[in-house]
């Protein structure tokens, strides 16, 4: 090995701390002298004193503002969201209950008449399944009113072909 003095890095040093007046905001609210202040730089007030604790203290006479906001849970209460599961099922039962009576069942047609009650064994439960989602703290709100909709189509289609059928024929 040989004793070679050690090179200088040559990347440049980095500053310790921004030049005057660089990336510094005034201490005070109000621009340095002789400089103007960028629209962006907004002045800073300072906070108002929270109003006097006490019974018989007229809180609405304070501003919005310097009110302090009220939670409407406590901090450490939280509620767990429930599962999406009903409005699911809800939507997938409201959609059979709407396709069902509509596909063409020719060999059971022709043996057993129940393509008109079709609708109401999927439509039914859809109901039951789509009011549970939409009540409560529960995710899959829009499923549960989609498949509440499907259903209540479900209950019409069946009723109009279980009129067509039992008192036209």
């Amino acid at each position: 090995m040989t004793d070679r003095p050690a090179e200088p890095d040559p990347r440049p040093a980095a500053p310790q701390s921004p030049a005057s007046g660089y990336g510094q905001h005034p201490t005070s609210g109000y621009p340095p002298s002789g400089a103007a202040q960028p629209p962006w730089q907004t002045t800073t007030y300072p906070q108002q004193p929270p109003p006097p604790a006490g019974p018989g203290y007229p809180q609405h006479l304070w501003p919005e503002h310097a009110q302090q906001p009220v939670a409407a849970m406590p901090s450490g209460a939280h509620r767990p969201m429930g599962s999406a599961v009903p409005s699911v099922l809800a939507l997938l039962f409201g959609m059979a209950g709407l396709v069902a009576p509509l596909l063409p069942f020719s060999n059971l047609i022709d043996r057993f008449p129940v393509r008109q009650y079709l609708a109401f064994p999927f439509a039914l439960p859809a109901l039951a399944l789509a009011i549970a989602g939409l009540a409560g703290n529960r995710r899959g709100k829009p499923a549960a009113a989609i498949g509440l909709i499907l259903a209540v189509l479900a209950v019409g289609v069946g009723a109009i072909m279980v009129y067509n059928y039992d008192f036209r024929s």
